[in-house]
């Protein structure tokens, strides 16, 4: 059996996998489904394993299948850049999905894109906004070539770099701390002042909301907590609108915090941090390196100059080694 046809083989399983559908993997390929069955059931016999669950509405991967999935997406993404290096090793070229959260979204992607179009004119960036737990399923299956996100994943053939350390402040009216504090409020907000005070935070299981109510417990702070809401651009609008605190990092309020009676305040005692992640599978085509080392150099430059309130965990060294 030739490379060729192995190679093949796994561009039809891939296409089945995504369609679930034999046939209409077969009319998209155009091929005839008598063949490409046969051609599902030898790569079956080759693998010792069933790929593919087979019901009356079509075909789903199995755990094996899904497996697959991912290595032959890899497999295929480095063979296309073998070939793209060849034919163009100075202009990269090709899609490339980034992953990433909401807040460092509303900060770091008009930047970054405005600079991808002038250096990278040939690559199709796609950015897919990062919602609740899929960072791990997208990265894993070849949803996203890389991510940047508040979240890491533990996974083989995935790496995860801490970027960026953020610190976390109180966000809210002005009037509303002051009135709870009795006095003007500080630059620093002592963590313990937090008793009380109505909060909106985010759900469970994120990082820095997992912080605060372990350090609340530690420091017998009571959390009057009005409601958890995991999106960035409403926890904005409730810290305006003065019902409520949030907790948010400086960066993420550069722009409110000019034109409204704002305080922001940096947590203290203990100071509440969050890291930002550099997610990326180790296979990755020229074009998505060259996308992950532009998102890097963009962001330096805005923790450099002011725009975004962080210190810098990794530098160019450290970024080199994992790509």
């Amino acid at each position: 059996m030739s490379s060729s046809f192995e190679l093949r083989r796994l561009r039809y399983f891939i296409k089945v996998a995504e369609m679930e559908s034999l046939t209409r993997a077969a009319e998209a390929l155009h091929i005839a489904q008598p063949a490409l069955s046969q051609q599902m059931r030898i790569l079956e016999a080759e693998l010792g394993v069933r790929v593919f669950e087979r019901g009356p509405r079509g075909v789903t991967p199995t755990e094996a299948g899904k497996r697959l999935l991912a290595e032959a997406r890899r497999l295929l993404e480095q063979v296309g850049s073998i070939a793209e290096r060849v034919r163009s090793p100075s202009d990269p070229e090709g899609q490339v999905v980034l992953g990433v959260g909401q807040s460092i979204g509303s900060m770091l992607m008009a930047p970054l894109l405005e600079r991808a179009a002038e250096r990278l004119p040939r690559v199709r960036i796609q950015v897919r906004e990062l919602l609740g737990g899929l960072l791990q399923d997208l990265i894993r299956s070849g949803g996203i070539d890389f991510a940047l996100s508040l979240n890491t994943v533990q996974s083989e053939g995935v790496r995860s770099l801490a970027v960026l350390s953020e610190e976390m402040c109180l966000v809210g009216q002005r009037r509303m701390v002051e009135r709870h504090l009795g006095r003007r409020a500080p630059v620093n907000f002592p963590f313990r002042e937090l008793d009380g005070l109505p909060l909106y935070l985010s759900r469970q299981g994120q990082l820095v909301r997992d912080t605060i109510d372990n350090t609340a417990k530690s420091q017998g702070v009571s959390i009057h907590l009005l409601a958890e809401v995991d999106s960035l651009h409403i926890l904005k609008e409730l810290a305006l609108s003065g019902s409520g605190c949030c907790v948010l990092s400086l960066s993420s309020m550069m722009r409110e915090r000019e034109d409204h009676d704002l305080y922001i305040g940096r947590l203290s005692a203990p100071i509440i941090r969050r890291n930002v992640y550099l997610v990326q599978r180790r296979a990755m085509s020229r074009a998505a390196t060259e996308v992950v080392a532009l998102s890097m150099d963009v962001l330096a430059r805005m923790v450099a100059d002011g725009t975004w309130r962080g210190t810098l965990k990794a530098d160019a060294s450290d970024i080199r080694r994992i790509l």
